[in-house]
């Protein structure tokens, strides 16, 4: 049996494409930049279901096509990736599966320096139940809608005010959970000196759930804004108080800000420290996260119609040249839950070093382990994996790719436990990769 994307979140994905190619085609006139890809794959596990009993073993056929495009030219700025991914099962442990997937983003500067429309999508599959294991069970379809504009008023020379309207649609997949969000923010920007900044910043954002029995929720948040450059480094911090008011007369208030914080240790190397804590809800938390991975892993946020305290930090080294690929992410996070009994305290450390053999051969190795304690269910997971992969080139647009892993899960709810090993063989040509089936616990 086929699983094609929800109508509804067909629907966003479509509106957003098509509003895009009316913003392209009303401003200047140049061709946009299109590379499609379509490729193949095929995986073995021993475990398909990720049971710690009577594990079964299946084979999954994978097949890919994909999409980029992007616009730089005039006024328009448009950058979109998108790709089908179908999965099937051999021996029928699960039906067969299609997840699309498309990431949009454009703006249009109507106005030079003045005003500037903006419009994203973000069309993704999400766990169902963020603690469980990853199977095609457990898997959702998201969509996350955006259009707004940025409204630039010049003050002075060193000052500047700006207002950005914005509306938000978020659909999940057979859930409660769809809501659409309205919002307004207003900064003030002062250049204090030649590489640093400060200002202020004020937001006002209503979220209302379509289903009429969920209570909608107001956020309002004022913060003070620091930013700044610097010969290596760069950095932005804000701090400030944010009150939630619920529309059954419930209300609270508390300290929010965040630290964004990048040094470039080398011409090849950077380390990126983020540290933040906000009152907020699951859907614009894990968008956020989506955007900007560096902020955190929106797989650890279950999604809900509860106020969210989001606590982060995660610090991220990337190193990039000819002799290594590599990078090191380390988390410590917690996520308190207004309402569910949801609240979690998270530990991560991820992994990987690609280092190429030849001109055409390089290899991998990957390592993840994280440490959830669920507060209210006095449980604790650990789930591990590593892995190792060859990548080929067999031409400038031709590449395969083999990749093996074990995947193990240890919770004192022993119920839970499981292992598995897989392997996993792809052939790609043109943009993007084939992806395999996306069992695990991350």
């Amino acid at each position: 049996m086929y699983r094609f994307p929800s109508t509804k979140g067909a629907l966003f994905a479509f509106a957003s494409a098509t509003f895009a190619g009316v913003m392209i085609c009303a401003a200047t006139a140049s061709a946009l930049e299109l590379e499609p890809g379509i490729g193949a794959g095929v995986e073995y596990t021993n475990n398909a279901r990720l049971t710690s009993t009577a594990p079964v073993d299946d084979l999954i056929t994978i097949g890919y096509v994909g999409a980029k495009i992007s616009e730089s030219r005039g006024a328009v700025s448009a950058d979109a990736t998108t790709s089908l991914r179908h999965q099937h099962y051999t021996k029928d442990t699960y039906s067969d599966r299609n997840y699309f997937n498309l990431g949009a983003t454009v703006d249009w500067e109507m106005l030079k320096d003045r005003f500037t429309w903006l419009l994203q999508d973000v069309y993704t599959q999400r766990p169902i139940n963020s603690i469980d294991a990853i199977t095609p069970d457990n898997i959702q379809d998201t969509n996350a809608f955006t259009f707004g504009a940025n409204i630039n008023f010049p003050v002075s020379g060193r000052q500047t005010f700006t207002l950005r309207p914005e509306y938000q649609s978020f659909y999940y997949e057979g859930q409660a959970n769809d809501n659409q969000q309205y919002s307004l923010a207003a900064n003030w920007n002062y250049q204090l000196f030649r590489l640093t900044s400060v200002g202020l910043s004020a937001s006002l954002r209503n979220v209302n759930y379509d289903a009429p029995d969920i209570v909608n929720v107001t956020f309002s948040s004022v913060y003070f804004v620091l930013s700044g450059k610097r010969v290596r480094s760069n950095f932005s911090a804000n701090m400030g108080t944010t009150r939630v008011e619920r529309s059954d007369g419930q209300s609270t208030k508390g300290f929010s800000g965040n630290l964004n914080w990048l040094v470039n240790l080398t011409s090849h190397s950077t380390i990126r420290t983020y540290i933040a804590t906000d009152l907020t809800n699951s859907s614009s938390g894990a968008l956020n996260e989506v955007v900007d991975p560096g902020t955190g892993n929106p797989n650890n946020i279950q999604v809900s119609t509860d106020v969210i305290r989001n606590k982060i930090m995660t610090v991220g080294y990337q190193r990039r040249d000819g002799a290594l690929n590599s990078s090191v992410t380390g988390t410590l996070r917690e996520l308190l839950y207004s309402e569910s009994p949801n609240d979690r305290k998270i530990r991560s450390l991820n992994a990987s070093f690609n280092y190429p053999l030849t001109a055409l051969l390089s290899s991998g190795f990957y390592a993840l382990y994280s440490k959830t304690d669920l507060i209210d269910a006095n449980r604790t997971d650990n789930n591990y994996t590593v892995g190792a992969n060859l990548a080929y080139s067999l031409t400038r647009k031709l590449r395969g790719k083999f990749d093996v892993n074990y995947n193990s899960k240890v919770s004192t709810q022993s119920t839970l436990d499981y292992n598995e090993f897989s392997a996993f063989v792809s052939l790609v040509y043109g943009y993007g990769d084939v992806s395999s089936s996306g069992r695990g616990g991350y």
